[in-house]
């Protein structure tokens, strides 16, 4: 691997142990493991940090020669109930790793994933990270909209869910759509409901009038119901909003 790091095989991951860490990855064990020494090191080279603070370790790391993204979640690393849900299902970094995999799986544009550690104490995660290819593009604008919903009504059609459909979450890179920051979801109760109200979410932060949408969509009773909620949810947000300033002392 002297030469780069080589994603360009299959898609299948494998897991490995070191010490405490259990790795998921699409390289080499030898590799793998040297990733993760890196990055716990901190020997990585980072030529652009996107996001460093208490919440997110977001950074554009060099690799062999390579050009990833190493994402840390820093404080899903540390509030107890997080850990407490991953004695379940494991950690976030975990799971995006797996999503990206099953993007590329279902037909989609996403980033290509490298590498997922997690940490254990007593079943429970207390470090994590996630490292994937660096996808060079640009954020998707209120042009790119249409085809940003053409690729998330493709993906509902799939049966999923992306969670957080902000215009912001896509990227346009060699003229197609990417996914980016996302996490799946299967919907199994109201499942159309939940889609409808994604659309609704993702209308809004486009600036999309309804019309985009097809027609059938539009009049169904479930579509007219999703609106309904999301206006009740922004209205909510926006009282416990404004509580929050009434309540907080004057400068």
């Amino acid at each position: 691997m002297s030469a780069g790091i080589d994603t360009t095989r299959a898609c299948a991951a494998h897991e490995f142990r070191v010490e405490d860490w259990m790795l998921l990855s699409r390289l080499s064990e030898d590799d793998a493991k040297a990733l993760w020494a890196a990055v716990l090191d901190g020997s990585l080279e980072r030529p652009q940090v996107f996001r460093d603070n208490w919440r997110t370790l977001s950074a554009r790391v060099v690799f062999r020669g390579e050009d990833l993204l190493l994402k840390i979640p820093r404080a899903r690393n540390k509030r107890r109930w997080e850990r407490l849900l991953t004695f379940f299902r494991g950690s976030d970094a975990a799971r995006h790793f797996r999503h990206l995999l099953l993007m590329k799986d279902l037909g989609f544009c996403a980033p290509v994933p490298v590498l997922a550690a997690e940490r254990k104490l007593h079943g429970s995660v207390i470090d994590s990270f996630v490292i994937y290819r660096y996808l060079e593009g640009r954020p998707a604008s209120a042009n790119d909209g249409g085809a940003v919903l053409s690729q998330l009504l493709a993906l509902h059609e799939k049966g999923y869910l992306r969670n957080d459909p902000q215009l912001a979450n896509f990227l346009i890179s060699e003229g197609r759509v990417h996914f980016i920051d996302f996490r799946l979801k299967k919907p199994f109760l109201f499942g159309t409901l939940a889609r409808y109200r994604e659309l609704i979410r993702f209308l809004t932060s486009a600036g999309l009038p309804d019309a985009q949408l097809p027609a059938s969509v539009r009049r169904s009773a479930w579509f007219l119901l999703a609106r309904w909620l999301e206006q009740g949810s922004v209205r909510f947000r926006q009282w416990k909003k404004s509580r929050r300033r009434r309540k907080s002392p004057r400068q």
